[in-house]
């Protein structure tokens, strides 16, 4: 089968942590894909990868060209969340998409919709705040953060509930930060591995530095629980990830309607091969479980 992985940050030249984890995520995905007797092509502006064909890029506009014209059986795309929908719409008029739907994709990007959504439907998130508090034992502690956007860019801890154009605050919840790696298919939901993410604060900002993979906790339960509850409620298909903290409940963070740097350790740590389970997710055949070894770590500045 010929299969597109298109990432965006690598292929256009986006600089910075983004384009570093991008064709991080590029290169595991491309070797996973070719390992499964797969045909692999992906859109670069400049280095590239060790697996897969590169399709040379002139301009940041050919990615769409890319995804509109690619001669393939399948298509992935890794795109930052406010572009994805559209990304989607033009890959779906191409090939088959490997990942989530464009309207999921435009729920999951918009944070508050998302968030309010879940907590209709009856799973544990973290509190939007649309007003001021009074305070009653000390001060209350907010998280801000950009409706739209990707990891930890824009993220700061406050005392205050004052967002800027873009932004929404949410209450600042106590816990573990962690990530729920899944796959949703034809057959239903596979549970991948949970992930510990390795935060780091300064000041009032908070900033996503790697990854345990995967982490072992007794309330594996109950994470899965929420997480395959989400995944149903927002419609997601394909590979996915869930950011939760974990304090009294498992509280839903964010969603990310695509691939995520977490595929980096559990590339390292799972029997079976991540590109493979997506294309069974998508044609059928895909497992009940996946047999994971050992424990990975890495850090996001190690990835270039």
């Amino acid at each position: 089968m010929n299969v597109l992985v298109a990432e965006y940050a690598s292929a256009v030249g986006m600089g910075g942590t983004c384009e570093v984890e991008g064709r991080a995520m590029l290169s595991v995905l491309a070797e996973s894909f070719q390992r499964s007797g797969h045909d692999v092509v992906y859109p670069t502006s400049g280095p590239a990868i060790k697996s897969g064909q590169p399709i040379m890029l002139e301009r940041s506009e050919e990615f769409e060209e890319v995804l509109a014209s690619a001669k393939v059986d399948a298509g992935l795309l890794i795109a930052p969340d406010d572009m994805q929908p559209r990304f989607l719409e033009i890959l779906e008029k191409n090939t088959v998409n490997l990942g989530c739907s464009p309207d999921a994709a435009r729920l999951c990007a918009d944070k508050l919709e998302c968030t309010r959504k879940l907590k209709e439907s009856g799973i544990p998130v973290v509190d939007i705040v649309e007003k001021p508090e009074p305070c009653e034992k000390g001060c209350y502690r907010y998280v801000v953060k950009p409706r739209t956007g990707c990891g930890s860019d824009g993220v700061r801890i406050t005392s205050f509930v004052k967002a800027g154009p873009g932004e929404i605050v949410t209450r600042y919840h106590e816990g573990l930060h962690l990530s729920a790696s899944f796959i949703v298919g034809r057959e239903g939901f596979l549970p991948l591995t949970i992930n510990r993410q390795l935060i780091k604060f300064e000041g009032d900002s908070m900033s996503y530095e790697g990854s345990q993979v995967p982490y072992r906790t007794p309330r594996a339960p109950e994470i899965w629980e929420a997480a395959e509850k989400a995944a149903k409620v927002l419609g997601l298909r394909g590979y996915a990830g869930i950011d939760f903290v974990l304090g009294e409940l498992p509280r839903v963070v964010d969603v990310n309607a695509r691939p995520t740097t977490s595929i980096i350790g559990i590339a390292k740590v799972m029997q079976e091969e991540i590109g493979e389970l997506m294309l069974k997710a998508r044609f059928g055949g895909m497992p009940a479980s996946v047999r994971v070894v050992g424990e990975h770590i890495f850090q996001k500045e190690d990835l270039g």
